[in-house]
C-alpha cells in the first residue's frame, strides 16, 4: 500500500487539501487559513519541532506535502469565522480501542453522527463533515461582514487578559486580533455550546454509549469508561491555538497510542462523508489510499458558508435556557488579583470534599482534568457561588506559581476557566446532565475518588440556579 508521500503527490488530493485551505493548490499564499500545521514521525528526526509539530505559513503548503506529514489548518481564518463541532468516541481504559475495532467504534457513532445532522437540518445548516480516526468533523462557516458575523459578536465575550494577548504578535498569532472578532469566535463558542446541548437532547436513549460534551470520564461498561464526545475546547482557547485536520490528509495519531496499536492498525486517510457512501465503504476506502485518489475527484471539500443557517440558530439560542445562564454567568466578573488574598484565598479547603480540595492544593495537573472542574463547579454552585466567581477561583489557581512554565504565555488562564465553569454549569442548569451522575459511587467507579469513606457525601450538594 502505497504511503502519504504518494497519497499527497495526486494533483486531486492537493487540490482538496488546499480547497479545505481556502485556496488553490497553486497559490497557497492565499489561502484563507491563517496557518498551516504538519505533524509526523519525520520532523522529531530532522529536529524541526518539538513533539513532532510543525506551524508554518500557508506558503509551506507543498513543503508539508513532499514530507508526507498529517496536514492541519488553523480554524482561524482570514474571511471567515469556522463552526466545529468534533464528535469523538473515547475509551479511557482501552484507548486504541477505536483504531483496532473501527467498524464497532463507528456503528457506535452512527446514532450520533445522525442526531447532529437531523439537528442541523432543522436549523438549515449543510455543513461539510469529515471522517477522521475516532470520529467526524462537522464544519461550516460565516462569512466576515454578514448579519450573522454582527450578531454572533453582540453574544460574545473575552476577558481583559486574553484582549491583551491578541493585540500582540507572537508564534501562532503571527498578527493582532481585533477585540471584536475575539468576541465573534467567543460568540460561536457559545452557538456549538448550545448545539451540543441540542443534540445530547436529540440522540438521548438512541446511542449504547454515552454521550458527553468533551471527553469526561464516564461510568465503566464492558468495553471499559468508553464515550462519546461533544468536543467544544478549542473554543475555550484563544482563536490563534487550534487547529482541525484536513480532509485527505494521512492520519499518525494513532502511532502514539501504545499497545502495539501502530503496529496492528492500518494507516488511514481523513475523508469526507456524504450521502450516498455506506459505513463499510468508508471505512474501506479510507485505509486504501489509490481509493482515496479515486474519491477526492468526485467530492468537494470547500467549507460551506452557512449564515442563514446560523441566523436561525442563534435566534433558536437566544430563546434557550442556556442562553439566559449565559447572561447570569457574564453578570459578575472574577475578584481583581490584588483582592484574591482577601476573597478567593480564603475559601476553606477543609471544608470541601477531598476531590475539590486536592484539585485545588495541587491545580497541576488536577484543574486541567475536566472530571475535576466539573465536580469543583457542582460542589461551588451548591454553595452559592456565582459561576463566574467559580471561574475565577480556578483562574487565581492558573495564574500562580504551580510548574506550568511557559503553558500560560500562548494558552489563557481566564478564558480556560471561564470556559469549563460555563460549559459544566450550563449543562447543570438546562438539565442536560443529571446531578445524580455526579455522586461519591460514581466518582469512585470513574476512577477519580481521592479517598473513599472522606466523611463528604457528593449526593448531598444539590444545584439551584437563577
Amino acid at each position: 500500500m502505497s504511503g502519504p508521500v504518494d497519497l499527497y503527490k495526486d494533483c486531486n488530493v492537493r487540490e482538496r487539501i488546499a480547497e479545505f485551505c481556502g485556496g488553490e493548490a497553486s497559490n497557497p499564499s492565499q489561502f484563507t487559513a491563517e496557518y498551516l500545521v504538519g505533524y509526523g514521525d519525520s520532523l522529531g528526526s530532522e529536529g524541526l519541532s518539538q513533539g513532532g509539530l510543525l506551524s508554518t505559513s500557508p506558503n509551506e503548503f507543498i513543503s508539508i506535502l513532499d514530507k508526507g506529514l498529517d496536514i492541519f489548518r488553523s480554524i482561524w481564518d482570514r474571511q471567515s469565522i469556522l463552526g466545529i463541532l468534533n464528535t469523538d468516541y473515547f475509551n479511557l481504559d482501552f484507548p486504541g480501542e477505536a483504531y483496532l475495532h473501527p467498524e464497532e467504534t463507528f456503528e457506535k457513532l452512527e446514532p450520533v453522527y445522525n442526531a447532529v445532522l437531523t439537528v442541523l437540518c432543522r436549523l438549515n445548516i449543510i455543513p461539510l463533515v469529515v471522517m477522521s480516526g475516532r470520529g467526524y468533523y462537522f464544519i461550516s462557516r460565516v462569512a466576515l461582514g454578514t448579519e450573522a458575523e454582527k450578531k454572533l459578536e453582540e453574544i460574545g465575550r473575552i476577558e481583559d487578559t486574553l484582549a491583551g494577548k491578541y493585540a500582540t504578535a507572537s508564534g501562532r498569532r503571527h498578527r493582532s486580533v481585533s477585540r471584536s472578532h475575539g468576541r465573534v469566535f467567543d460568540g460561536m463558542g457559545r452557538l456549538m455550546e448550545y448545539l451540543a446541548h441540542l443534540i445530547m437532547k436529540e440522540v438521548k436513549g438512541k446511542t449504547s454509549v454515552p454521550v458527553r460534551c468533551g471527553q469526561m470520564a464516564c461510568l465503566p461498561g464492558k468495553k471499559g469508561r468508553e464515550a462519546i464526545s461533544l468536543e467544544l475546547s478549542m473554543y475555550g482557547d484563544p482563536i490563534y491555538l487550534p487547529d482541525i485536520r484536513c480532509p485527505f490528509s494521512s492520519y499518525q495519531k494513532h502511532k502514539v497510542v501504545g499497545d502495539r496499536v501502530a503496529e496492528i492498525a492500518p494507516q488511514i486517510v481523513a475523508i469526507p462523508r456524504r450521502g450516498p457512501e455506506s459505513l463499510c465503504q468508508l471505512l474501506k476506502m479510507r485505509k486504501d489510499f489509490h481509493q482515496a485518489k479515486e474519491y477526492a475527484t468526485t467530492i468537494s471539500t470547500e467549507i460551506p458558508e452557512q449564515s442563514r443557517g446560523f441566523e436561525n440558530l442563534i435566534r433558536s439560542y437566544k430563546r434557550s435556557r442556556l442562553y439566559h445562564f449565559h447572561k447570569y454567568f457574564d453578570s459578575d466578573q472574577h475578584d481583581a488579583y490584588w483582592d484574591w488574598g482577601k476573597t478567593y484565598d480564603r475559601l476553606d479547603l477543609d471544608s470541601l470534599p477531598l476531590c475539590v480540595s486536592h484539585a485545588l492544593r495541587v491545580p497541576n495537573d488536577h484543574l486541567l482534568q475536566p472530571i475535576n472542574l466539573q465536580i469543583l463547579t457542582k460542589v461551588l454552585l451548591s454553595m452559592s457561588w456565582h459561576p463566574k466567581h467559580i471561574a475565577g477561583l480556578i483562574r487565581s489557581k492558573f495564574e500562580r506559581d504551580y510548574s506550568w512554565g511557559t503553558f500560560w504565555l500562548n494558552y489563557d488562564a481566564a478564558t480556560r476557566a471561564d470556559f469549563y465553569v460555563r460549559t459544566f454549569a450550563g449543562l447543570l442548569h438546562d438539565g442536560s446532565v443529571e446531578e445524580n451522575e455526579l455522586n461519591c459511587l460514581s466518582h469512585r467507579r470513574k476512577g477519580y475518588c481521592w479517598r473513599p469513606d472522606c466523611g463528604f457525601d457528593l449526593g448531598k450538594y444539590r444545584v439551584s440556579l437563577a
